[in-house]
């Protein structure tokens, strides 16, 4: 399993040679402009195959092609977003998370109660869990980002509502997540905001 990593030059080359349309082609080079002195990371195909055997789903191809291009995960620091892009129950109060790239299920409860909301996580806020940034990953066609709490999803099905009923879109795409992040927290505190 291996997240393969480079400079902003390299991660602009990275955009550029993908199969990104124009549009997260240009958010994702946002970021890199952003923030030019850290470390950019991007998945293997061996890194997105072991998530898949390892959290027993399958990632939809065109998340696969983002991921391939640049994506937050593993030792990547903590991360702000500016805004949601979509109306969410956090909406009102992003100041104080801080979103970590904990990519999958944290245990088999929470892998089966969010399965059943379609839901893989690809980030959570880092010092409670309370809010969840996931993809969609029964709908190639979907491209959004959806935030949750999982305590809500397993509310709703204990109270036998749709599993989904708490789930909101945050964000139209992968990339565009990426575009909206405004600061970073490296491991030792340190806070990296954009340029």
């Amino acid at each position: 399993m291996s997240i393969i990593r480079g400079s902003s030059q390299e991660a602009l080359e990275w955009i550029q040679g993908s199969e990104l349309g124009g549009a997260q082609k240009s958010q994702l080079t946002t970021f890199v402009q952003r923030f030019p002195s850290i470390t950019h990371t991007r998945g293997s195909d061996e890194f997105l195959d072991f998530t898949e055997s390892a959290n027993r789903v399958r990632i939809p191809d065109s998340f696969r092609s983002a991921f391939r291009t640049l994506i937050l995960a593993e030792d990547f620091p903590d991360f702000r977003v500016s805004s949601y892009s979509y109306w969410t129950p956090r909406t009102d109060n992003l100041l104080p998370i801080w979103y970590t790239g904990d990519w999958g299920y944290a245990n088999d409860q929470e892998r089966s109660s969010l399965l059943q909301a379609h839901m893989f996580p690809v980030a959570q806020w880092a010092e409670t869990g309370i809010s969840s940034l996931a993809i969609n990953i029964s709908d190639e066609t979907d491209p959004k980002v959806y935030e949750f709490t999982s305590e809500d999803i397993l509310d709703d099905i204990r109270g036998n509502l749709k599993p989904d009923s708490s789930v909101f879109p945050a964000f139209a795409s992968y990339p565009e997540m990426i575009s909206h992040i405004i600061e970073l927290r490296l491991p030792d505190g340190t806070l990296v905001q954009a340029g």
